[in-house]
């Protein structure tokens, strides 16, 4: 008897597990080689550059893309910066990833953040935010993605930086 409450135990909750399973699919979007340009003189503090993200849900999704599909959640999941014709992060003290819209009603969102930098790096990871939720930003037509590269001291000359950016997108 024992055995058969255990068995209509397991089966009524392995119901209910799988009813309530949601219809949301997720796929990883990658903004790839991304470049920021900072133009010198540079000042020592906090210094933004910007990338303007195109979003095209159809060329996201490809053969996945529904009419009227939506995105419920989107996670910045790998943040990565490497260094343009210089080499190195040299003078970098810390860098903060944040996304921006035209929208009124989306707030600027910071994503990630790495501080301090390893000059002797030749690549940045930035670590995520867990807290940071882009999914405003993947419902507009474009967005800005911003890399604030905080100086230690004043440089004469500009930078370049590359990013690549994964975000894993639940949608319906």
């Amino acid at each position: 008897m024992k055995v058969f409450r255990s068995l209509v135990l397991i089966s009524f909750v392995s119901f209910l597990l799988l009813s309530c399973r949601s219809n949301q699919k997720s796929k990883s979007f990658i903004l790839k080689d991304i470049e920021f340009v900072y133009e010198g003189p540079l000042y020592e503090g906090s210094n933004p550059a910007q990338y303007v993200a195109a979003i095209d849900l159809k060329a996201i999704f490809k053969e996945d893309y529904k009419e009227g599909m939506t995105i419920e959640n989107a996670v910045l999941k790998k943040a990565e910066v490497v260094p343009g014709e210089s080499g190195s992060f040299g003078g970098i003290s810390a860098l903060v990833l944040s996304l921006s819209a035209d929208n009124p009603d989306i707030k600027m969102q910071e994503l990630a953040v790495l501080n301090p930098v390893d000059t002797a790096a030749s690549k940045a990871v930035l670590m995520p935010s867990p807290k940071a939720d882009a999914t405003g930003f993947f419902g507009e037509k474009q967005f800005y993605v911003v890399l604030d590269a905080t100086l230690a001291k004043d440089m004469e000359m500009g930078l370049k930086f590359k990013g690549n950016f994964e975000f894993e997108l639940s949608y319906k």
